[in-house]
């Protein structure tokens, strides 16, 4: 019975050891602030035939080929010459860095919008945006930012709850 006692003691003090361990962890700040300070780059597909792939290389099977232009992707990963990208629908891949673009920094809208003349809903409204409208982004700053439409030429304000395509949470 004593031998019982012993191990059950011994076991108890290992669940709570891992308990508190578990707990730190999650209570410590620097380690939250860790994880919310990873920046993901962003790219645009700079190419009308970009096939994602299964795999870094052609010989892995194609999972799409994309035809816009423009569309951000979020990068996640990088082996040699390729990119694990993940797209806006949440579709993950790898695709051909030749096949991207970090010059042209785009968003795509989540569902339909407005695009304000100013940094401000009370400013004069000066186009609507459908859901899936690849603009130009050229910063965020106080929850807004400042985008164009060059095949519309229209440039303006939106706010930065409808968008994806830039790490909006380093918005200053």
């Amino acid at each position: 019975m004593q031998n019982f006692i012993t191990n059950f003691s011994h076991i108890k003090f290992k669940v709570l050891a891992i308990n508190f361990l578990f707990i730190f962890i999650l209570s410590n700040d620097s380690f939250s602030e860790e994880l919310e300070k990873h920046n993901y780059e962003f790219k645009s597909i700079k190419s009308n035939n970009a096939n994602m792939r299964i795999g870094p290389g052609k010989r892995f099977e194609i999972l799409w080929n994309f035809k816009k232009v423009g569309l951000p992707v979020k990068i996640l990963k990088k082996f040699e010459q390729w990119y694990e990208i993940e797209t806006p629908d949440g579709s993950i891949g790898w695709m051909w860095s030749k096949l991207l673009s970090s010059k042209e920094k785009t968003i795509i809208f989540k569902k339909k919008d407005i695009i304000y003349r100013k940094d401000s809903i009370d400013s004069n409204i000066i186009a609507n945006v459908s859901k899936n409208s690849i603009l130009n982004i050229y910063y965020c700053k106080n929850n807004w930012c400042k985008v164009e439409s060059k095949k519309d030429k229209v440039k303006g304000y939106v706010k930065i709850d409808n968008i994806w395509g830039f790490y909006t949470s380093s918005v200053k």
